[in-house]
């Protein structure tokens, strides 16, 4: 990951990426992209997001990549490929 001007380094925090300002005290908006990348190599970007720090009046929303597909049939015992995992 590439932490724009004014973010700390992220921090690896029990699987998750954890990402903060490095002053939580400044009223910033950050955009950002978040890129997956899939066992067998392929990659997908998402976003932009925005991470609103201190007072914040605008509406917060979220809307999948239209390239993301949000439903995979799988029965037991089958392969994990193009699986997802979210947590």
């Amino acid at each position: 990951m590439t932490s724009p001007s004014g973010v700390e380094q992220e921090t690896l925090v029990g699987g998750n990426y954890l990402v903060k300002p490095s002053n939580t005290a400044l009223h910033q908006a950050y955009t950002f992209y978040a890129k997956v990348s899939a066992a067998g190599g392929s990659t997908e970007f998402f976003g932009p997001y925005v991470l609103n720090v201190g007072c914040n009046t605008a509406f917060i929303t979220y809307a999948d990549n239209s390239g993301f597909v949000t439903g995979v049939a799988k029965s037991v015992g089958d392969s994990l490929t193009n699986a997802y995992t979210f947590q």
